[in-house]
Order: C-alpha cells, then structure tokens, then sequence
C-alpha cells in the first residue's frame, strides 16, 4: 500500500449550470478601474475576527438543497458551508489535501482506496463522522432512483464502499476496473449523516448488488420509498435534515427571499483549515437587477455578481462613492448555445455549423460585454493546459458561408415568405424555433443580437425567458428547442462524460441536447479508462475535434465575472476553484461591524 498526494491538472470539467453573464479583457473600462482587482489578491487576516453579517445578492432561489440531488450552481455554492469532502482541494496550488479524512492508502492494482476519517470530525450536532456516513452517502448516490444522475455516473467505477478492518472510522472503496480520476471522485463528493437521514438503519438492507439493475430495484419496494423520502424539498429544506460538519449552519429558507447561514461556533475544523468569520451568510435573492444594484448602493447588499456590463462600467464608474470595491477576476465557465437534438431543425451537423457561423462573437464581446469575453471553440478552454486542442480554427461570423451550408442542408424559401423552410417527414416545415433563457437581461440582449442576425438569412427565431427553477426543469426534461446557458469548469481533470456520452441523455442527465454519436462515446470511454497520461491527451484531443466538427453547442466565449462588494470586508479573494469567492474567509474589523448576533432580521 501507498500513501500520494496529488496535484490537480489545471484543466475542466463541468459540473454544475451557473447564471453568469460572461466576462474576459475589456477595452472601455480602463479609465474606471483604479479599485478592480484582476488577479488573485494577497491574505489579509492579520487581526481577522468573527462577526457581523455578509449579505450576497443571488438572482433565484436554489433548486434544492441536498447535494446530492441537486445541480444549479446556487444550491452547491450554498451546501459547500454545510457540507464537506473527504480531501480538499488547494485553492491555491490545486493540489488534494486531507479535510474529513487523510489521503488515501491506494493498492498496488489500483482498485482499492482506503481513507482513514479524522478522529475529531463532527457534524454540527456534535456526532462524530464515521465510515458508516460515508458507506451511507454512497449508497444514496448508488440509488438508481435518488434525482443523482448528474452525480451518478462518476460513481459508475465504483463497486462499493465498505467499513474497513472493523474499524469505524476507516473506509474502504472498491473499483470495478482501475481509474485514473478515482482520488477525485472518492475524495471530493459531500458527506451525509446516516444518523439524521437514515437512523433507522433503512439502507443497510439495500444490498449493492441491487444498483445495477433496475430490474432487480424495482422490485424492492422499500428502495423506491425511501428515495422518495430523499428527493422531497422537505430534506432539502428542513434545517433537521440539513446536517453537515461545515462551517456553517442552515438557519432557513424564505421561499423568494433566499437563504440564511448561521456560523457553527463548534465547527471541528475551524483550527485546521477553514475559517468562518462572518456571524451570518445571507444568500437574498433579488430577481430584478436594477433593484438589486439600488441595494448594494443602499448597502442592503454586501455583495453580488453584476449581471450587466453597463451597470458595472458606466453606472457604478464611481463605485467608490458608494463604499464599494470593483472585483474582476477570472471566471471559470463558457458560455455556448445548445441545440436539441431531438428536433428535427438541429439535426444536421451543416445546419449546426451554419447556426455557428451567424454568430458574431466578436461584435457582442465588443459592443454587448464590454470586451468582458475570450471567444472559444471547445469545451476545453484553458490556454494553459496541455489538453487543450489549440488546433481548431475560430468558427467566423459568415453569413454567405452560412447561407451555402443551409441550402446544402437543403433548406430553402421555397414560398418567398423569407422563411427558410424544408420538406421533413413529408411535410413543409419552416425554420423557425424558440430560444430559452433564464431571466438574464445581458442573455436577453445577446439573443436578440443573434435572432437579428439569423433573421436576415431566412430563420425565424424568438426568445422565452423563464424562472431559473422552471428553466433548468424544462432543459432537464429535454422540453427545448434551442437555449443560451453557462457550465462552470471546477479545476480537476476534465472527464466529459457527464454532459456529452449518449447514456446522459436519459432521465436528468446533463446531456439534455441529447446528443447520440458512437464515436463521441468509444471515445469518452476510451478517455476515461485510459492510465497513460500521454495517451488521454490524444484522446480528448481528438474528442474536442469530433465535437467541433458536429457542433452540437455553438461555444461562445469564457468570461470575466463582475464582482461589487462592500469596502468594510477584508480577505475578499477569488479563486480558479468553485465555489469563489469562498465568503466564510471575509472579515470585517470590530469597530467596523454593521450587525451584531443580537440584531433581528
């Protein structure tokens, strides 16, 4: 057996939709950005003490809050206080850490992985965390019929999960064949308490055998009923179920209001490795932008994301009037048009790469970001990582080429309506189709750019906006035509399986284009199971190729975030890796708190 510790390839993997509105190097707000940091600013913790609230803007409420059935960015921002990870990633040199429990002790077949909890980890109720937590977790991610599926299939390697040695504070997993992305997968998924989510010992006749054929699941009546118990809002709610060993507490949940978080004064790790400075963090959710920018002005809000470029560079250009500071820092993410594969418009890669070539990245970034934006082509995007494809070509705004390749694709105005239309199934179909968004206003405004655009070459489209909750079910449920949406790129080795391999399609997966390519597939596989480092490369280099040519996602561009936050906090630091900023690390001196633990909401 082996001891390693390991260092994160800087590299992407999307895991969860986030609302961004993009960002990237900007032409026109160099004469207003004395107080935007750009990059990773220095600690500031000399003389750091609790208290006081931090109050973030958030533009909906979250889907839910159980990690493991939820998706949206929001819920994982919020868990990542409540809950926590066997190891931790470095935020700083991404390398894998100890947190709940140490690095683990790997066979020399590489199938075994065995981690050892630190004795003096605690949820927040004072119980220990133990094998039998972990062992539990697992077999609710296992659930085929726990909502977990955009979370289940990095778990599809795993075999099981066992109490070592007799040991209640050892745990052993077993792969079915040897990983390379094992360590993370193992070691960065939230730990639940068995003790508050399942004392009566409910799963332990759940057998793991049954996980893998639904066949055998369905017959297990008991199964089906306690997934249900866990998918229900009430654990994703209630603060009785809400138990982690995190910095913070759950406090409530004020459906339209947003979420409060409590600091756990006898948080097991706070000496160790996180710190929790602030007495309360307050997630309120403002729906409408203008209003929540008249709040941070009115210093209701202590911090929020600026949806709008004009409102960061022209309407806050002196920020610094309103006690508040301009943030600009990288943010991990690209932004893409998705088109359903299941409708009949978007299924001929030349119609895709047509659409490809009516957008005009460079224009938008220019006129509608502000220059907040780095066009890409894949997505894989970092331009410092060797698994980058920097051979694909930069798709240019053409609307002649586009033109040639829908007529190729056969699409033509057949009635002189100035419709492009097409004979499909026998019968006359017009292109025509609905974008959906969440309600963005720079989405919004960058859609009806594109709508301008592909309107004067015979396509009519439009736009809905919709309520994040409802947008992210309809896209789940495949009940789309075409949408604008953003998927945030944590920094651990990319591993594509999740939104692109056909079997993601099914049910809530993240492949909810559903995109169906055997190639694509053999090809993630062959990725995921390949152990030669030099080989894998090869290998998503040429998947990032395969999916250029399709173009089942026009990519746009990967952005820089617009932060604003109140001047009073200190430590205010951004990071590669998700969530960023981490909020518990701001502090605000004594003689500058503005709440006490006393003061009512």
């Amino acid at each position: 057996m082996n001891k390693i510790k390991l260092t994160a390839l800087i590299a992407v993997m999307i895991f969860s939709i986030i609302i961004t509105a993009c960002g990237g190097k900007t032409t026109q707000q160099n004469t207003n950005n004395k107080q935007q940091s750009n990059d990773l600013s220095p600690v500031d913790t000399a003389g750091a003490v609790v208290g006081d609230w931090l109050i973030i803007r958030e533009m909906s409420d979250p889907e839910k809050l159980n990690p493991i059935v939820s998706n949206d960015a929001s819920a994982s921002e919020i868990t990542s206080y409540i809950f926590e990870y066997l190891l931790t990633q470095n935020k700083e040199t991404y390398e894998l850490e100890p947190l709940l429990a140490n690095m683990p002790e790997i066979s020399a077949d590489n199938l075994n992985y065995t981690f050892t909890i630190n004795k003096n980890a605690r949820f927040s109720d004072g119980k220990p965390v133990t094998a039998a937590d972990v062992v539990f977790t697992l077999k609710l991610i296992k659930i085929p019929f726990i909502d977990a599926a955009a979370t289940r299939n990095y778990f599809e390697m795993v075999e099981k999960a066992e109490i070592a040695d007799g040991d209640p504070l050892k745990v052993k997993f077993t792969l079915t064949k040897p990983n390379w992305r094992g360590i993370y997968t193992l070691g960065l998924f939230s730990i639940l308490p068995k003790h508050v989510l399942d004392p009566q010992n409910v799963t332990d006749n759940f057998q793991w055998e049954e996980f893998k054929d639904m066949n055998v699941a369905r017959n297990n009546g008991a199964m089906q009923k306690y997934a249900d118990f866990i998918n229900s809002q009430e654990v994703s709610r209630e603060a009785k179920y809400l138990v982690g060993s995190g910095p913070y507490l759950f406090e409530k949940w004020d459906t339209g209001a947003g979420v409060t978080l409590v600091r756990n004064p006898n948080y097991w790790g706070g000496s160790v490795t996180t710190p929790n400075y602030p007495q309360k963090i307050i997630f309120k959710t403002i729906q409408d932008n203008s209003a929540a920018l008249v709040s941070a002005k009115n210093k209701e809000v202590d911090a929020m994301y600026v949806i709008k470029p004009s409102d960061f560079y022209k309407d806050l250009e002196n920020a610094d009037q309103f006690s508040l500071v301009k943030a600009r820092p990288f943010e991990p993410a690209y932004t893409y048009l998705a088109w359903n594969q299941l409708n009949p418009l978007f299924q001929d890669k030349k119609v895709r790469l047509a659409l490809a070539h009516m957008v005009d990245r460079k224009s938008i970034i220019e006129k509608v970001m502000y220059g907040d934006g780095v066009p890409i082509q894949s997505h894989v995007f970092y331009k410092n990582t060797k698994l980058l494809n920097a051979e694909l070509p930069e798709i240019p705004f053409d609307p002649e080429k586009a033109k040639k390749l829908f007529e190729e694709a056969g699409w033509k105005d057949t009635d002189g309506d100035g419709i492009l239309d097409k004979v499909i199934n026998g019968k006359k179909t017009d292109f025509k189709f609905t974008f959906l968004s969440n309600t963005n206003p720079v989405r919004k405004q960058i859609l009806l750019v594109i709508v301008d655009a592909l309107k004067k070459v015979g396509i009519q489209a439009e736009v809905q906006e919709l309520e994040w909750s409802v947008y992210l079910d309809k896209t789940k449920k495949h009940e789309f035509e075409a949408t604008y949406s953003a998927w945030t790129s944590p920094t651990t080795p990319p591993d594509p399986f999740q939104i692109w391999h056909s079997s993601q399609s099914q049910g809530e997966g993240s492949n909810y284009i559903s995109f169906h390519n055997k190639y694509n597939d053999s090809l993630i596989e062959a990725y995921r199971n390949e152990m030669d480092e030099s080989k894998r490369i090869l290998l998503i280099k040429e998947w990032q190729k395969l999916i250029y040519d399709e173009q089942p996602y026009t990519f746009l561009w990967s952005p820089r975030a617009r932060y604003i936050f109140d001047k009073r906090f200190k430590n205010a630091r951004w990071y590669n890796i998700q969530p960023s900023p981490t909020y518990n690390e701001w502090w605000v001196p004594a003689g500058s708190q503005k709440y006490t633990q006393n003061k009512n909401n």
